[in-house]
């Protein structure tokens, strides 16, 4: 994917993929200072009120967000479909977002069945707006169909998330409702591999390609893999709820071979790179989600071939640091990276263009990052990981430096972002002193 096969005049406001990158690392540190306060008890159990609130605040807050705002980007810009009132649909989607995760966690951790009402309504109406956008900016597209599909099996799968998700918590609110506990595998498995796994290499598809300077993916592959992960996490499912445990497997492998041919592919691209700085940030995060996944794949086969282990407590907490802080914050983190100072450069171009000003006005995408600080956050990122992994086995030793070192690394993301945007602002203000100053000479003159 190059940069001249974007639809860059489709692009939304800048502040409609802004509001959900700079909340999304604030979750990030109320989810560990939610994992300092909870200290061991955290950890006691995958069905823990705590690790409840905990995981909701990161796949909703977190995630979530980042997803949204990535989709009204890449919906726009790659197949020319932007949303009808973009940007008051994204206002209203993060606002409900943010209070309806907040809302959640609260419910979760009080037990206070308002709170979960008031937050499986705000959080359904954030998705079904979001939905809708989207489909609306697919129907109205012009181009990349495979893209198009793509993205519309990754909305699928988040609306079975959401109606599973929507049921489970009205199960653990409501007294009269069965909670549907053996549910929640499905509810993971369509989150995390369906939407979160499937629009993330969706993605990648343009922005590994074009800002990691690697080949194209294979025509094949972009064509192929998303339908095979969807199908056979379909499979997986249907087997669970059936108990079929053989369509089970099948599905699951399925899903694991798809994964992993991504993985594989995308490291190997990687590795073809046309420059490759040994300092590239971005490729550090990329990588680390990768071996991530991969490991996380590894797990969940070995679960699948030997139903023993799943039954080990450590299996579902392994799994889910895996997924969700090894493979999906990672890459998330390696976007925000390379995809904010690039619409901070493109939306300073398009202001210099309307205003026939010259480009040297704008600052190179390089320098709105400071590599320094970029490095040393991904190093706490990386850190946290490892001490995250050690507290699934000892966590009166490790869990409260994890902690310690998420509220870094998730604070530290949000200065650099910040930071982007501080130059950003400065950069506009001048840009429209040359304007007016433009103005003022060319009305002298007339």
């Amino acid at each position: 994917m190059k940069q001249s096969q974007l639809i860059l005049s489709k692009t939304p406001p800048f502040s409609v993929p802004l509001r959900f990158f700079m909340t999304a690392p604030l979750f990030g540190v109320v989810a560990a200072m939610l994992m300092l306060f909870l200290d061991e008890s955290l950890f006691a159990s995958r069905w823990s009120t705590g690790m409840l609130a905990y995981t909701h605040l990161l796949v909703l807050g977190y995630l979530a967000m980042v997803m949204q705002a990535a989709l009204f980007q890449v919906v726009s810009v790659l197949t020319g479909g932007q949303p009808r009132r973009v940007g008051w649909v994204a206002m209203i989607t993060h606002a409900t977002l943010v209070v309806g995760t907040l809302l959640l966690a609260a419910g979760f951790l009080t037990g206070i069945s308002h709170l979960m009402h008031t937050a499986v309504l705000l959080l359904v109406i954030s998705f079904v707006l979001f939905i809708g956008a989207i489909i609306s900016g697919l129907l109205r597209s012009s181009a990349r169909r495979d893209a198009g599909f793509a993205i519309g099996l990754a909305l699928v799968c988040l609306i079975i998330t959401v109606g599973l998700g929507a049921w489970l918590a009205i199960g653990h609110s409501t007294q009269g409702v069965t909670l549907a506990r053996h549910l929640t595998d499905a509810h993971l498995g369509w989150g995390l591999v369906g939407w979160g796994g499937i629009l993330l290499i969706t993605v990648a598809y343009a922005v590994v390609p074009m800002f990691q300077l690697t080949p194209a993916y294979p025509p094949v592959l972009i064509r192929y893999l998303t339908p095979v992960v969807a199908v056979g996490l379909a499979v997986w499912a249907g087997g669970n709820l059936a108990n079929f445990p053989v369509l089970s497997l099948v599905g699951g492998l399925l899903v694991a071979a798809g994964l992993v041919l991504f993985v594989v592919i995308t490291l190997w691209l990687q590795h073809k790179r046309k420059r490759k700085p040994a300092s590239e940030v971005t490729l550090w995060f990329w990588r680390c989600a990768m071996l991530s996944l991969l490991a996380a794949v590894l797990v969940w086969v070995a679960a699948l071939a030997f139903p023993g282990l799943s039954q080990n407590p450590v299996y579902p907490l392994l799994l889910g640091m895996l997924m969700i802080h090894g493979f999906l914050i990672s890459a998330v983190n390696g976007m925000l990276y390379k995809i904010l100072p690039f619409l901070t450069w493109l939306h300073l171009s398009i202001k210099v263009t309307e205003y026939k000003l010259s480009r040297r006005l704008i600052p190179n995408i390089r320098k709105l990052l400071q590599d320094d600080r970029t490095h040393l956050q991904f190093w706490l990122h990386l850190l946290m990981l490892l001490l995250l992994f050690a507290a699934l086995w000892q966590p009166g030793w490790f869990l409260l430096p994890a902690g310690m070192v998420f509220v870094a690394s998730s604070l530290l993301l949000w200065l650099n972002l910040m930071a982007v945007l501080k130059i950003y602002k400065k950069t506009w203000s001048k840009i429209t002193e040359a304007a007016e100053e433009k103005i003022a000479e060319e009305s002298a003159t007339k």
